[in-house]
């Protein structure tokens, strides 16, 4: 694949898994991003960070190691600071949570029957889709 090549990138619902190695986005996403191009991600979060103290609810359809892929906006606005060759256009949870996790929840693949447990015990209450904009400076 060629370098500066892409205007931009979008990640949905990944970004949350390979995205928490700080070098990342420098070395391995943008050589491939021109100048001035975007990076837009969308990836399912936390409203707060609770990994110090899981509520029982999210427990019912995840495992503490599965929920360590989850983080709210302090955190990701901290990890994609670090990026050296990108700046930040925003990192806020979206407007669209809620459909967003209803779209989620109406699937029929197994990952989505199995969150249901969770959201339908009130999960839902801690958990949010973050959005993260960058621009290749």
């Amino acid at each position: 694949m060629r370098r500066n090549f892409f205007d931009a990138v979008i990640s949905t619902d990944s970004y949350n898994y390979f995205g928490r190695n700080e070098e990342y986005l420098d070395s391995k996403l943008l050589p491939f991003v021109k100048h001035g191009g975007y990076i837009y991600i969308a990836i399912p979060g936390m409203k707060k960070d609770c990994h110090n103290n899981l509520p029982s609810e999210l427990l019912l359809s995840w495992t503490p190691e599965q929920l360590d892929y989850m983080h709210d906006v302090e955190y990701w606005t901290r990890m994609v600071s670090k990026c050296r060759g990108a700046e930040i256009i925003s990192v806020s949870e979206m407007e669209s949570n809620d459909e967003v996790w209803a779209d989620w929840l109406r699937q029929e693949n197994e990952y989505a029957v199995g969150d249901r447990r969770a959201m339908e015990a009130g999960g839902g209450r801690y958990l949010n889709f973050i959005k993260i904009v960058l621009r290749r400076i």
